[in-house]
């Protein structure tokens, strides 16, 4: 299985990784260090190619809710867009329990 992780240098997304390949699941990283950024959908059909599972932890830059509404918009947007096109299978992305009391978008 082919599974693709954005956001896979932050908090959580740092340690996925590692666990899907714990167990026997191909991990394709995503993150501007990878040369893919979410934001702009740059690199990403070149990632999601042959890919079964997007596994979407990113994170806004910004705790404001105009800020953190604009980056999540754009980048899950982006990410559907670009997983529709490769025929993923799957979209798992994080939530945290409460998000939509905390008022950041």
């Amino acid at each position: 299985m082919r599974v693709v992780v954005a956001g896979a240098t932050g908090l959580i997304g740092s340690r996925t990784p590692a666990r899907l390949r714990d167990h026997g699941v191909e991990v394709v990283p995503v993150s501007r260090g990878e040369g893919v950024d979410v934001s702009t959908g740059q690199g990403l059909d070149r990632a999601l190619h042959g890919a079964e599972v997007v596994v979407d932890v990113t994170d806004a830059p910004s705790r404001r809710q105009q800020a953190g509404t604009a980056f999540f918009t754009t980048a899950t947007g982006n990410l559907l867009q670009a997983a529709a096109a490769a025929n993923v299978e799957h979209y798992v992305a994080l939530s945290v329990v409460g998000a939509d009391r905390i008022g950041s978008g």
